[in-house]
């Protein structure tokens, strides 16, 4: 038995809505790509991956921990809905008011539950600067302090991230 892929392009963002703040985008959607329509417009993401190449769907359907957000959370939190089509062949809207339970057990459900055809995220104004800081530190409780420190102030700091170069040195 040899096995076939089946090449699906479902890479399209479908609408950007402004009003409501959300951007309505097909599983195969790059980051890159997201990210790139939605600054030229004045918007961004909440949770902004790492990588350009990530998808929308292996970030919803698999882990997606790499990409998270001391202010809001795993990129799921700022999943408003997805669409399914499940193995019955039903096409499911989920929202946190349509199809509840199912909602919440799409991510990290490795497409156990059905295939995802969209997915609707919430967007945010995209500022025109962000201010860089650095501060280096020489012990693991002065960097691990400072990062909590950091991470709990959600009012100056849109991000947060600490580098560990050694276990005593990291910025």
């Amino acid at each position: 038995l040899s096995r076939r892929n089946i090449y699906i392009g479902m890479y399209d963002i479908l609408s950007i809505d402004e009003k409501s703040q959300t951007v309505r985008v097909e599983p195969l959607a790059s980051m890159g790509q997201i990210s790139r329509s939605l600054i030229s417009r004045g918007w961004i993401l909440p949770v902004v991956p790492e990588l350009d190449d990530l998808t929308v769907g292996g970030l919803i359907m698999g882990f997606g921990v790499e990409t998270s957000s001391h202010k809001y959370g795993l990129f799921q939190y700022i999943c408003e809905s997805f669409d399914i089509v499940t193995a019955e062949g039903k096409l499911l809207h989920c929202s946190a008011s349509e199809n509840t339970e199912l909602f919440h057990l799409i991510p990290w459900s490795h497409g156990t539950l059905g295939f995802l055809v969209a997915a609707e995220l919430k967007i945010i104004p995209a500022k025109k600067f962000v201010r860089v800081a650095y501060f280096p530190k020489t012990q693991l409780d002065t960097l691990t302090e400072a990062f909590d420190a950091a991470s709990r102030n959600t009012e100056d700091n849109a991000y947060v991230e600490a580098l560990t170069y050694s276990r005593d040195r990291g910025v």
